[in-house]
């Protein structure tokens, strides 16, 4: 029996309208009995029947029951013939690498690898002693081929002295100097100006999971979280 196109669009269109009102009532009802300021943006299917994952803007990973009768905090993982898969981190991994991929690299603070292997977005704060160690290994960094690209984020908020230091290094007409000096602990002279990304790159950071610093994204969206040494690095990078 042949179905024409016709029948079978206004087939679809009923079923995504449906899902669409069933997904309504559920954001409904969710939002009357979460805490308030959680925003719901959207509810999507899991692999596994019957639970949903609630997209509600920091990563954190809640899914809720069809029924909306029960709520689980927590990650979900496959078992497969090689072993345990964590679904909930790739997921992660693809939401970090498109938010990642519309930021403007002419706002990164970069020190480019001469012979570059891999490339990747670090969130830093000056006075971080970790953020200070794995910039004192810059060099090597790049050495191993890979590209550092900095982005701000000053862990106290952006209330603090933390982030006066950091916009005046990206205020700066000499920004690796400065970024470098500041890094390591010199009086240096700083001005302000309005029209940096301190701010930005803060609430992306944020919005993409990052709670410390340094946080290391790489180019298909991993969060690799602390100071890794230039080669154990490289490893992650190559897989």
């Amino acid at each position: 029996m042949k179905i024409s196109y016709k029948v079978l669009f206004i087939f679809l269109f009923s079923i995504n309208a449906y899902a669409g009102i069933e997904k309504n009532e559920m954001i409904t009802k969710l939002t009357n009995v979460l805490p308030e300021g959680v925003n719901i943006v959207d509810i999507n299917a899991t692999p596994v029947e019957g639970v949903y994952k609630l997209d509600i803007e920091d990563m954190q990973s809640v899914y809720v029951s069809k029924d909306t009768n029960f709520i689980i905090v927590g990650e979900i993982f496959q078992i497969t013939s090689n072993g345990l898969v964590n679904l909930t981190e790739r997921e992660r991994d693809i939401e970090r690498k498109e938010i990642i991929s519309m930021m403007d690299k002419n706002e990164f603070i970069s020190f480019p690898a001469k012979n570059e292997l891999f490339s990747v977005i670090i969130f830093t704060d000056i006075d971080c002693g970790y953020c200070r160690k794995l910039h004192g290994e810059i060099g090597e960094y790049n050495d191993v081929g890979i590209s550092i690209n900095y982005a701000a984020f000053p862990r106290s908020g952006l209330q603090s002295e933390s982030y006066s230091k950091i916009v005046g290094a990206w205020c700066s007409n000499e920004r690796n100097k400065t970024l470098t000096g500041l890094k390591q602990g010199k009086d240096i002279n700083i001005s302000y100006c309005e029209n940096h990304p301190v701010e930005k790159h803060y609430n992306i950071g944020r919005q993409i999971g990052v709670t410390g610093t340094p946080a290391i994204i790489s180019t298909n969206g991993q969060l690799i979280p602390g100071y890794i040494s230039p080669k154990e690095l490289l490893k992650i990078l190559q897989g």
